[in-house]
């Protein structure tokens, strides 16, 4: 079974380039990702808990999306939007550790996105990773679906899982115990509601 992949970034701009950062997103850069072939699902997220204030959500067929040509083509490109205005910015891709075939809201709409991040961690804490988020959130009321993804690399890994949830469920904390010897490595404990574009 080809496990699914997902592209996440996470940033947030200057307050002076909120606008212009806002239109290309929105009417630049996830249109011509959505286009490219194996890109199943884009979604952005505002930040209620947490930082940086954007997430932006890829889901692939594959994570070897990445290192196909119609991808790299659109890297190859000139930028059209400065990002060294762009405060936070992390880049994060890799493949579906569990449950492997999932996509972004397969069990159902949801109001909230609860992301956590563990950043280089051996592989050898996945077991410890994935112990914590079935104790915190296999049985939680609320709770839409859980994923977990590990970055592109092998012996230490960028670990993401996103947990989509309605708004009660995030009321009540996730117990941070539960994760055993991976919870040093847990540095991002965010909490996002969907972007919707406000137009006049």
């Amino acid at each position: 079974m080809t496990a699914k992949g997902l592209l996440l970034a996470m940033m947030e701009p200057t307050a002076n380039i909120e606008q212009d950062f806002q239109d290309w997103y929105d009417h630049e850069h996830v249109p011509e990702r959505v286009a490219v072939p194996g890109f199943e699902s884009a979604r952005r997220f505002v930040c209620l808990r947490g930082w940086p204030r954007y997430l932006a959500m890829y889901d692939l067929s594959t994570v070897d999306i990445l290192k196909g040509e119609a991808y790299l083509n659109l890297l190859r490109r000139p930028p059209t939007h400065t990002r060294d205005k762009v405060l936070g910015r992390y880049r994060f891709s890799g493949k579906q550790v569990y449950p492997g075939k999932a996509i972004l809201g397969d069990s159902g709409a949801s109001a909230r996105l609860v992301a956590l991040r563990f950043r280089d961690t051996p592989d050898t804490e996945e077991s410890q990773i994935l112990r914590g988020l079935k104790l915190n959130f296999e049985q939680r009321s609320g709770v839409c679906q859980w994923r977990l993804f590990r970055g592109n690399s092998s012996g230490s890994s960028d670990y993401i899982a996103t947990i989509e949830c309605h708004a009660s469920a995030c009321e009540k904390p996730i117990e941070p115990d539960l994760f055993g010897s991976a919870l040093k490595y847990m540095d991002i404990e965010n909490i996002y509601t969907p972007y919707w574009r406000v137009t006049a």
